[in-house]
């Protein structure tokens, strides 16, 4: 992507993880940013990670190459791929596995980012000193049947930060139970905002470890970041 950059990382809190993110690209011009978060720990939650990546992947390959013949200037909607990874998940997998999830597609032609949230945490836009959040609301994906999605969009401006992550993030408790919390999160990325990504990662990763001290964390941690240049 020539206006965009990407990162990804995942700290699994036991030997494999159940978190899920993946970038995708769609063409020369377009890339999906993909985050879940697995029902469960372990070898179970890590099966059903590959499984939904498996499924996502080939589902968002089929409309891509049907794009061009669906409709005039068509497009892949986030909405309908997560339609039917929802059904093919429910069908698939036990009634007490589904998945949070948050898929976006972003077109560098425009900055336009179209977005799906099913049941995950709402991403977070730092803009000039701001925090903004994207909205959206439906049921996590692979807990029920027959749910229809819908999607949103936004324009991401030049020098804003999209930041997508799971709630190993937020709701890590210190020896208090007190949570890292949405606020402290917020405030870090403001003051981190210009850096590199990989700095910012690091500065969230180690600013939540600082924060649990001692305390055994017992959820992945997982974050996504993306600034448009």
């Amino acid at each position: 992507m020539k206006s965009l950059e990407l990162w990804g990382g995942c700290q699994p809190a036991r030997t494999v993880s159940g978190d899920y993110y993946d970038f995708i690209a769609l063409g020369r011009d377009r890339v999906a940013l993909a985050i879940g978060d697995i029902s469960g720990k372990g070898i179970s939650a890590a099966l059903l990670m590959a499984h939904i990546q498996s499924a996502l992947r080939s589902q968002l390959m089929h409309e891509n190459n049907q794009r061009s013949t669906a409709a005039e200037n068509g497009t892949t909607s986030p909405s309908s791929v997560l339609t039917i990874l929802n059904n093919h998940l429910y069908i698939s997998s036990p009634p007490e596995k589904y998945a949070t999830f948050f898929l976006g597609l972003y077109s560098d032609e425009d900055g336009q980012l179209i977005y799906t949230n099913a049941g995950h945490l709402a991403p977070i836009v730092v803009r000039q000193g701001q925090v903004l959040r994207l909205a959206g609301e439906g049921f996590p994906v692979g807990l029920f049947p027959g749910i229809t999605y819908d999607h949103q969009a936004t324009v991401l401006q030049p020098g804003d930060l999209l930041v997508a992550f799971t709630d190993g993030v937020t709701e890590t408790p210190n020896r208090s139970g007190d949570e890292f919390g949405d606020h402290r999160l917020s405030e870090l990325l403001v003051c981190h905002v210009d850096k590199p990504l990989d700095e910012i990662a690091s500065a969230v990763s180690t600013s939540v470890a600082a924060w649990a001290g001692d305390v055994e964390r017992h959820d992945d941690t997982t974050l996504l970041l993306a600034r448009r240049l």
